[in-house]
Parts: structure tokens; sequence; C-alpha cells
């Protein structure tokens, strides 16, 4: 009853795409900026903090798994807690908007 139909051409020019996509992602990143360079420095801040628990949290993450979980309470509390400041961070930023 439904018929999908395709038209494709018979050779497909990967180049300009490759190209139209390299230029609609830098397009992406340099709007990013832009509307990044405006927010206030208090955002900036809280934001650079919610990175921080983040990237504690995974070097913990890999730590854990490259040595072992010995004393897995430890790693528990270590982790939860980065995560839980980065998510309170999180929340500093919600009331800062509105």
């Amino acid at each position: 009853m439904f018929e999908l139909r395709l038209n494709r051409p018979s050779s497909v020019q990967f180049s300009g795409a490759m190209a139209s996509t390299a230029k609609d992602a830098q397009d992406l990143f340099s709007a990013m900026r832009s509307a990044y360079s405006k927010t206030p420095t208090r955002l900036k801040i809280i934001d650079v903090y919610v990175i921080y628990g983040l990237i504690t949290a995974l070097i913990q993450v890999v730590y854990m798994a490259m040595v072992g979980t010995f004393p897995f309470n430890a790693f528990l509390s270590g982790v939860l807690s980065c995560i839980g400041t980065s998510v309170l961070g999180v929340e500093d930023v919600e009331k800062c908007l509105y």
C-alpha cells in the first residue's frame, strides 16, 4: 500500500557533503562561542565547577577500573559526592537563570 522511494544519484560526491558538514560544524561552534561570551561570569564559574566535579568522578572511575575495588565504600562515597556536588551546581545555574 505504501511505497518508499529513494532517489539517489548514481555518483555520490562525499567531498562536497563533508565540506558542507565541516562548515555547518564551524558555524555551530562559532554561534555557541558567541552566545557563551554573553553569559554572565557567575554562571561561567558554576559551569567550571560542575565540569570539575564530573571530571573528578570520571578520574575516580578510571582509577577504580585500573587498580581494583578493594575499598568499594570509599569509591562509592567519592564518586557519589562528586556527582552530588555537580547536581547542586546545576541547580544553582537554574536558580541564577530564573
